[in-house]
């Protein structure tokens, strides 16, 4: 059995809308249906002026947010699938979202590099450092 998917994913025939506020929840939704976000989440953000730090609720938990710009050359797109009826041989995705800057909020605790999504932001830089040639310069003399 051939279990080998095709996912193409292409730009939006339309404008796509780069002016979009990204949060980042700790939580699992059990839907793959849409969701009136904009109607249903409009959060009271405040921002610590100390820390940096952003504080808001939902749904009565309190969160702890961190405001994350993505890292140079990097976009985050939003994807929707148009078609779904050819979800086990390929699948078409389409951009409708770009975003440059995101908010990541954890329930219990401050966000940290600790957290396995900011440390994987990390790892760009890493495996760019990584795989980047090396020259003679970097090459130190034992």
């Amino acid at each position: 059995m051939n279990m080998d998917k095709v996912i193409h994913i292409q730009k939006a025939d339309s404008e796509v809308d780069e002016d979009i506020n990204i949060h980042y929840m700790p939580c699992k939704i059990h839907s793959d249906g849409e969701a009136k976000v904009s109607q249903y989440f409009s959060p009271n953000i405040t921002k610590d002026d100390k820390n940096g730090l952003l504080k808001a609720s939902f749904r009565g938990y309190p969160l702890i947010g961190k405001a994350i710009t993505l890292p140079k050359g990097y976009k985050g797109l939003v994807l929707q699938e148009n078609n779904q009826s050819n979800i086990d041989k390929e699948r078409k995705l389409f951009t409708k979202h770009v975003f440059k800057e995101l908010v990541y909020w954890n329930w219990d605790k401050t966000p940290s590099k600790n957290d396995a999504f900011i440390s994987a932001l990390d790892w760009i830089d890493i495996a760019e450092a990584i795989h980047a040639p090396i020259g003679d310069e970097n090459i130190a003399s034992t």
